[in-house]
C-alpha cells in the first residue's frame, strides 16, 4: 500500500514533467526553464525567500537529538512495494534530487522554533527542505508540495521515509536499507521526528527572518560537507544509483529549480567579493511569482534573467573569490572526515568485490549448465541418428544403449545438482562475510558514536561542575551581603529604637512635669476657692450675728388649748 501512495506522487511528476517536455522541446536556457516549469506551481501567499541581512550571526543553538525529544504515539511500519527491486529508495532519492538541485545558494530565509532557528529552502513547486542544526550535523525535513507533514527526514546517522503518516523505510548510516525486522529504536525515533517535523512546518508561517550573510558564510562549508557525504554514500549503493538512472522525469522536473539556485549563488558571490559593503541583492525567483504581492519590489527580488545585469567582471571576480573559499573550506570539513571514509569505501570495496565474485560464480555456473544443455541436445541428436542406422541392429543392443544413456543422463544430472549447490554454498559463504563486514561497520559507527556522546556528556559534567562552583562561590558572597546588610540594618534598628525611647522619655518628662503644674495650679485654686468660701462663711455669720444683736426676739405667745399658766411647770 506504501508503495502505491508513493508511485502516485511519483507519477504525477513524471507526467508534469512530460507536459513540460512537451511546451518546449528544444534546449532550454535558464529562462525558458523558469517560465515553462514555474507556470503551473500555485503563488505562495508569504514570502517565500527573503533578501539576506549583513547583521552579525546569530549565537548558533542545536536541536535536541532524537533521544532528548519527546516522546511520541509510535507510528505504524509498513513495507514498500516491489522490495528488493530499489523501490526502497523512492523516498531517499526524491529528496537527493531536491538538494542536488539546491546546489550552492544560500537558504530562502529561517525562523523561529523552540529556541532553535532552522534554515529554509522553497522549491518553485513548492516543496520545502528545513534544516536544523544538531550535535554531529544537521538534520534535514523534506516536503512534498503543499503537504504539512514530512516525506522524508535525514539525521547524521539514519534516514526515514514516510508515507501518510507511516513509517515506509529505514536507511542506514551507509545508505543501506535496514530489514523491516531490524527497525529497533528507530521506529520510536521516526515518530518523534514526524511529529517534531509538523511543528516545524507550523512554525514557518508565524514570522519568517532574513539569513545572515555572516551565519551562512562560517556554516556553509559543514553543510556542504554533509552533502558531498551524502552523494558519496548514495554512490557506493548499486541499488539506489540504478533507480536514480531511470528516474529521468526527476531529473527534467529540477531543471528550473538548478537554473535558478545557480543565479542566487551567483548574486551571492558577487555580494561576498564586495565585503557585503552594498546593499543585499534580489533573490531569484520564478517569473510567474512577480504576480504575488511581496514580490513586486525589483531591488529585492529578480528573475533569472535579470542576472546579467549584476556585471560580468564583478560575477567573474566574485565567483572565483566564492570557489576559492569554498574550496578551503570544504578541504578543512573534509578532513576529519577523510579516515572514516576511507574505512568505510575499503569495507564497501570488499563487499563489491564479494559481489562481483558472486555474479561471476552465478555466470560460470549458467555457462556451464548452457554448455551442458547444448551437449545434451547433440548427443540427442546424434543418438537419433545412430538409432536411425542401427535400426536393424538386435533390439537387446538397442535397450543396452538406452540404458547407457540414461546412466550417462543420471550421472550428468547429478554432477549438474552437485555444481549447483556448490554455487549456492559459495553464495551464501559470501553473504556471510558480506553481512558480517556490514555488522562490523555498523558497530564501529556505534563504538564512535558513544565514543563521541561520551565526550560530549563528560565535557557537559565538566561544565556543569564548573557551573555550580561558581554558582555556589556567588551564593556564598550573596549570603555574606546579606548578612552584613541584615547587621547593618539591625545596628540601625537599635539606634533607631534607641532614639525613639529616648524621644519617648523626654515627651513623659515634659508631660509628667506638665501635669505637675496643672495639679499645683488646680491645687492652689481649690485652696483659694476654700479660702473664699471660708471667708463668705465667716462674713455671713458675721452679719448674722449683727441682725441677732441688734434685733432681739419677742416671748412666743401662749398656746391656744392651755389656759395661761403661771410660774414654772412641774416636773412629772
Amino acid at each position: 500500500m506504501a508503495g502505491f501512495r508513493f508511485s502516485r506522487f511519483g507519477a504525477s511528476v513524471a507526467l508534469a514533467a512530460l507536459a513540460l517536455a512537451g511546451c518546449n522541446r528544444a534546449a532550454p536556457n535558464e529562462q525558458a526553464l523558469l517560465n515553462n516549469q514555474s507556470a503551473a506551481a500555485p503563488l505562495p501567499n508569504l514570502p517565500a525567500t527573503l533578501p539576506m541581512t549583513d547583521a552579525p550571526a546569530p549565537p548558533l543553538a542545536t536541536a535536541p537529538r532524537a533521544t532528548a525529544l519527546p516522546d511520541a504515539r509510535p507510528i505504524r511500519a509498513v513495507r514498500v512495494r516491489d522490495a528488493g527491486s530499489g523501490a526502497e529508495y523512492a523516498y531517499a532519492d526524491a529528496a537527493y534530487q531536491f538538494a542536488d538541485a539546491l546546489g550552492e545558494a544560500p537558504p530562502d530565509y529561517g525562523f523561529d522554533y523552540d529556541g532553535v532557528e532552522p534554515w529554509a529552502w522553497q522549491g518553485y513547486d513548492d516543496s520545502v527542505v528545513f534544516a536544523e542544526p544538531v550535535s554531529g550535523g544537521y538534520r534535514t525535513y523534506y516536503y512534498r508540495p503543499g503537504a504539512d507533514e514530512p516525506y522524508f527526514v535525514r539525521d547524521p546517522y539514519y534516514s526515514y521515509g514516510y508515507d501518510d503518516g507511516q513509517l515506509a523505510v529505514v536507511y542506514a548510516p551507509d545508505g543501506g536499507v535496514v530489514p523491516w525486522a531490524d527497525y529497533g529504536p528507530q521506529v520510536v525515533y521516526a515518530s518523534r521526528y514526524l511529529v517534531r517535523g509538523r511543528d516545524l512546518w507550523r512554525a514557518s508561517f508565524e514570522r519568517r527572518i532574513a539569513i545572515s550573510a555572516q551565519a551562512w558564510t562560517e556554516r556553509r562549508s559543514d553543510w556542504f560537507a554533509e552533502r558531498q557525504q551524502w552523494a558519496a554514500t548514495r554512490a557506493r549503493q548499486p541499488m539506489w544509483v540504478d533507480y536514480a538512472r531511470q528516474d529521468w522525469a526527476a531529473q527534467r522536473h529540477w531543471q528550473a529549480e538548478e537554473a535558478r539556485r545557480a543565479a542566487d549563488a551567483r548574486r551571492f558571490a558577487a555580494w561576498q567579493a564586495q565585503d557585503f559593503r552594498p546593499a543585499p541583492p534580489p533573490r531569484a525567483i520564478p517569473p510567474q511569482w512577480q504576480q504575488a504581492s511581496w514580490a513586486r519590489d525589483p531591488h529585492r527580488f529578480a528573475p533569472v534573467a535579470a542576472a546579467a545585469v549584476a556585471g560580468g567582471a564583478a560575477v567573474a571576480g566574485g565567483m572565483m573569490a566564492h570557489n576559492a573559499q569554498l574550496a578551503a573550506e570544504r578541504q578543512q570539513a573534509l578532513a576529519a572526515r577523510q579516515q572514516q571514509q576511507a574505512r568505510q569505501a575499503q569495507l564497501v570495496d570488499t563487499a563489491r568485490i564479494q559481489q562481483e565474485q558472486v555474479r561471476q560464480q552465478h555466470a560460470l555456473v549458467e555457462q556451464q549448465q548452457q554448455a551442458h544443455a547444448d551437449q545434451m541436445r547433440q548427443q540427442a541428436m546424434r543418438l537419433q541418428q545412430q538409432q536411425a542406422r542401427t535400426a536393424e541392429m538386435n533390439q537387446r543392443s538397442v535397450q543396452q544403449a538406452a540404458r547407457q544413456q540414461q546412466a550417462r543422463a543420471a550421472d550428468m544430472a547429478h554432477r549438474e545438482q552437485a555444481n549447483a549447490a556448490r554455487a549456492q554454498q559459495q553464495a551464501r559463504a559470501v553473504e556471510m562475510d558480506q553481512h558480517r563486514a556490514q555488522q562490523a561497520a555498523r558497530m564501529e559507527q556505534q563504538q564512535r558514536a558513544r565514543a563521541a556522546d561520551t565526550a560530549r556528556r563528560e565535557q557537559a559534567g565538566a561544565a556543569r561542575a564548573q557551573e555550580m562552583r561558581a554558582h555556589a562561590e556567588q551564593q556564598q558572597q550573596m549570603r555574606a551581603a546579606a548578612m552584613s546588610q541584615r547587621r547593618e540594618q539591625q545596628v540601625a534598628r537599635m539606634e533607631q529604637q534607641q532614639q525613639a525611647r529616648a524621644a519617648d522619655m523626654a515627651r513623659r518628662e515634659q508631660a509628667n512635669a506638665a501635669r505637675a503644674q496643672e495639679m499645683q495650679a488646680r491645687a492652689q485654686q481649690q485652696q483659694q476657692a476654700r479660702a473664699d468660701q471660708a471667708a463668705q462663711r465667716a462674713e455671713m455669720q458675721a452679719v448674722r450675728a449683727q441682725e441677732q444683736h441688734a434685733a432681739p426676739r419677742p416671748p412666743a405667745p401662749p398656746h391656744p388649748s392651755e389656759p395661761p399658766r403661771h410660774g414654772p411647770e412641774r416636773p412629772r
